[in-house]
């Protein structure tokens, strides 16, 4: 497909993306967006808390304390959340290593698929194990950590008992939908993410070594609270942390994210952050960014770090209406997600991108391989500064379109894949290449 140098002049003038809002929203995720309950995540962040702790070290046989009772609990909330979910535990059996595991230990991590067409995954997950700071008898403040000690209190409620909650919401409001997805969704609750990431880093690593194809990762941690620790409410905003480059997969995750949540929560503003955490730190998701997957966090807007890894983390600190919004904002962009094709490949077998200058030369021509499923395909662009999509184009069932006169290397070029749905793919972006000294060419 060729678009003629008026035609095209005149677009690249006035054509900009529009918002996601204005764009067909689909029914059937409008619906499961609206079925997700506040009460129902307030009970579970309650629920969670009450265990006492949930700690790495703390007790895998008690009935009714520590991090066994609360496996058992999150495993029996996924099944009775629906007969389509596969539920299982994912154990893995962890040596003494250092401070904080200084025993041996099981690391069991809570599994719930929804099979989907295609055995792709997108996952949603949040991390249901706790820490807090020891409080010295007849102490009014904090003391510093004591790994080891299991057994102390430790609610986290927030942190992240507001993920887990999000995860178990999220998959009862898209496995009772009655959907049958492209995508097999995957929904975790993480075990050890306090000690290290010991539970998503030994899940990755599975997944690597299974060759599994996950798309996306939508990470949950320290999602529920609306009131910061410096006094600032607010309860309108959600922020999205994404690995780089600007270009990166999480990234295109990230863009993905704001859009969908245009489209089907637009009273809630999702922020993105380009940095793969916040400054420092990091979470689940980053195991999954060291082995190639694509992967964004999900934080609450203003942070209180004094309910955060301390006996202070109650549930009276999480804003229920607060976190279901943002659960509204997981549920929209995995169900968008996972209803679209995945994203074509714009790379050749030997990884070089399929872009150039042909055919006269100063041309831009896009390629790609055809996605399985797609009815149709979107380009986008924008100026090569500029770290958003500006401009973008419906193209049909296609797979090379050329921009006569756009240089290629003033502008940042990519492609989605669109189902008979109209959903989307990620946009799969044109990178150019890494270069090493042997590489330049001297003209």
């Amino acid at each position: 497909m060729r678009f003629g140098n008026a035609a095209l002049t005149a677009l690249l003038a006035t054509l900009v993306v529009l918002p996601a809002a204005a764009q067909d929203a689909d029914p059937r995720v409008a619906a499961m967006v609206s079925s997700v309950s506040p009460d129902r995540l307030q009970a579970i962040v309650e629920r969670l808390a009450a265990f006492g702790t949930r700690h790495t070290l703390s007790s895998q046989t008690d009935s009714s304390r520590g991090i066994g009772a609360a496996a058992q609990w999150i495993h029996d909330e996924f099944r009775a959340a629906s007969l389509r979910l596969q539920v299982s535990f994912d154990d893995y059996e962890i040596p003494a290593q250092g401070t904080r595991i200084d025993r041996d230990v099981r690391v069991r991590n809570v599994v719930a698929v929804l099979p989907g067409r295609t055995s792709r995954r997108i996952y949603v997950s949040g991390h249901y194990d706790t820490v807090a700071r020891r409080v010295p008898p007849g102490a009014t403040g904090t003391g510093g950590f004591d790994w080891a000690a299991g057994d102390l209190p430790a609610p986290g409620a927030n942190d992240d008992g507001s993920g887990t909650a999000l995860t178990l919401e999220a998959a009862r409001a898209l496995a009772t939908a009655g959907i049958q997805f492209d995508a097999t969704l995957v929904f975790v609750a993480f075990a050890g993410e306090e000690q290290g990431l010991v539970g998503a880093h030994l899940h990755a690593q599975q997944a690597v070594a299974q060759q599994m194809v996950i798309d996306a990762v939508f990470n949950n941690d320290i999602i529920g609270n609306s009131h910061g620790g410096n006094g600032i409410i607010d309860a309108g905003t959600v922020r999205v942390f994404s690995e780089g480059p600007e270009d990166s997969p999480s990234r295109q995750l990230a863009r993905y994210v704001q859009r969908t949540a245009a489209r089907y929560v637009p009273s809630h503003r999702v922020r993105l952050i380009a940095r793969h955490d916040r400054f420092g730190r990091g979470g689940d998701h980053t195991a999954f960014n060291q082995r190639g997957f694509a992967g964004v966090r999900f934080s609450e807007a203003n942070e209180h770090y004094g309910r955060q890894h301390e006996v202070q983390d109650t549930p009276d600190g999480v804003d229920a209406a607060y976190l279901a919004r943002n659960t509204k904002v997981n549920v929209a962009g995995v169900a968008s997600l996972a209803l679209a094709p995945p994203a074509p490949l714009v790379v050749s077998q030997r990884g070089a991108p399929l872009l150039d200058r042909n055919p006269s030369g100063y041309d831009a021509r896009l390629r790609w391989q055809a996605s399985a499923g797609a009815t149709a395909y979107r380009i986008f662009w924008r100026r090569a500064w500029t770290p958003d999509w500006q401009f973008e184009r419906h193209v049909g069932q296609v797979t090379e379109v050329v921009l006569p006169d756009v240089s290629i290397d003033d502008y940042v070029f990519g492609v989605a894949a669109i189902g008979p749905g109209g959903h989307e793919s990620l946009v799969a972006a044109y990178v150019n290449p890494p270069r090493t000294p042997g590489d330049i060419r001297r003209r």
